[in-house]
């Protein structure tokens, strides 16, 4: 064969795997359940195509049969050998129309270009080939153009838009977007109608398993895995469905925080509600510290209260600079902050409590001198800040006298600042009662009788902690009734 040529004739078939038909062939599933039953199964499409050619042969058709040579390149001219040589001997030509099968192996297309470089002897030579120039360029089928940068490799099981490789070994299918910082780069799965619920499934074995999905009526966003078990309403916020033991667990072994929670505009928890009546609002069986199981704390350490609750606290130990009791004012006086309060008397209970609360009044060394503790602020029971329309009743401080009627909060052991007698002098380590001033205390009468001290036996407030200072009305008193 003198001088070879060759035209091409014929078309390119080119097929990627189709299998990324994301229609898993799922129908419309039912509305409670949404299960999605079915499976289709596609045959693939190999990665094989047909050639066909015509030879010409020193400017005749050839005919009879030839060897053939085709390598792939990704360049017109140099450029990189792509696959393996395809040798076919003794083709059959017919007037110099042939049709071969070529395949040059996964990932062989879809990225860029690609050139068919051809080379032919007579079937019964076994001498070398002849080179035919130039490269013939292959161009895609038309249904090839509609799926840009899609890769298959269908000897790992692996389809992919945007790159020819896998992420991990165990990737069948994958998608990467070329853009900048801050942009979205990913896929959409849509439903045509608005109304549709589009989901992405999981399944093993040929059964469904779990599935996330998006209810287009509602605009909520669900995960399903033998029930709703995960659901973002479209008004905000994440509802964590029924479970046999935790609603929630969380395990955090490398970071700091199991939960934190930053500025919220109401509750920053909430646990119940009015029909629910669970054995524990919070329960710590064994947080693993040896510190603190439960710290709360206000944003003010002279704050509120860091733990409210109308009914009794049960603990093995409690450690307080002070104890407090809620209380009601009566008589005819108003009480401050330092006061001495006796009591006269009981009423009913703080509304959503039980036990029976205290009547008091400012006490004095004659008629009312049955000292129960220190007035430390005034109370008020009314609506908890942020709950009016809830209609959350909540017991607060506030400024001012306590009007007969009103709440006290009093100080019944601990450290308080309590109003003396301004002319009593007064030592620190002294026991206190009342005084004949209404609400001050004074030291506890003593008297040497033939060589023994006497001291009168009078209710005690507490004990003295310093000595009166000048200008100011009252001293720090450990409170400890007697």
């Amino acid at each position: 064969m003198n001088k070879a040529k060759f035209s091409r004739t014929g078309y390119l078939v080119f097929a990627f795997l189709a299998g990324i038909l994301l229609a898993l062939v799922w129908p419309a599933w039912n509305s409670a359940r949404g299960a999605p039953p079915g499976k289709s199964l596609l045959a693939p499409s190999g990665t094989g195509f047909t050639y066909q050619g015509r030879l010409v042969d020193n400017g005749s058709p050839a005919n009879g049969s030839y060897d053939i040579q085709f390598l792939l390149f990704d360049s017109e001219a140099a450029g990189a050998q792509i696959g393996p040589i395809v040798t076919h001997n003794d083709v059959a030509i017919n007037q110099g129309f042939f049709s071969v099968e070529l395949d040059f192996g996964t990932g062989a297309f879809g990225g860029g270009g690609r050139w068919l470089q051809i080379a032919v002897r007579p079937g019964s030579s076994t001498g070398a080939y002849t080179l035919l120039s130039p490269r013939q360029k292959l161009s895609p089928a038309p249904s090839a153009l509609s799926l840009p940068n899609v890769y298959t490799d269908e000897g790992v099981n692996f389809v992919g838009i945007g790159r020819n490789f896998r992420v991990s070994g165990n990737e069948v299918f994958g998608i990467r977007y070329t853009g900048s910082a801050n942009q979205y780069g990913g896929m959409y799965v849509e439903t045509s109608d608005a109304g549709g619920w589009p989901f992405y499934g999981y399944a093993t074995n040929g059964s469904f398993r779990a599935w996330t999905y998006y209810n287009g009526t509602n605009g909520e966003w669900s995960l399903y895995n033998a029930g709703i078990r995960l659901k973002v309403p479209s008004t905000g916020g994440l509802r964590i469905g029924p479970s046999l033991n935790y609603s929630l667990v969380i395990s955090n072994t490398t970071g700091s925080d199991g939960i934190r929670i930053l500025d919220t505009g109401d509750d920053a928890i909430q646990i119940g509600s009015n029909p629910d009546i669970p054995n524990y609002g919070v329960y710590i069986p064994s947080p693993g510290v040896s510190t603190y199981g439960l710290w709360s704390n206000t944003s003010n350490v002279d704050g509120e209260w860091a733990l409210y609750t109308v009914d009794n606290i049960q603990a093995g130990n409690v450690l307080a600079n002070a104890y407090s009791l809620v209380v009601r004012v009566t008589g005819v006086d108003s009480l401050s902050p330092g006061d001495l309060a006796a009591v006269s008397g009981v009423t009913e209970p703080i509304p959503g409590s039980s036990v029976p609360m205290p009547l008091v009044r400012l006490a004095d060394a004659t008629t009312y001198s049955g000292v129960i503790g220190v007035v430390k602020s005034r109370m008020v029971w009314e609506a908890g800040p942020g709950k009016e329309a809830e209609g959350e009743m909540s017991m607060h401080s506030a400024d001012g006298p306590a009007q007969p009627g009103e709440y006290v909060s009093l100080i019944v052991f601990g450290i308080a600042q309590v109003k003396v007698d301004p002319t009593m002098q007064i030592s620190p380590g002294e026991r206190l009662t009342a005084s004949n001033l209404a609400g001050m205390a004074r030291p506890l009468m003593k008297q040497d009788v033939n060589g023994m001290l006497v001291v009168e036996g009078a209710p005690v407030i507490g004990i003295a902690l310093s000595a009166p200072v000048a200008d100011q009305d009252s001293i720090p008193v450990f409170v400890t009734l007697r």
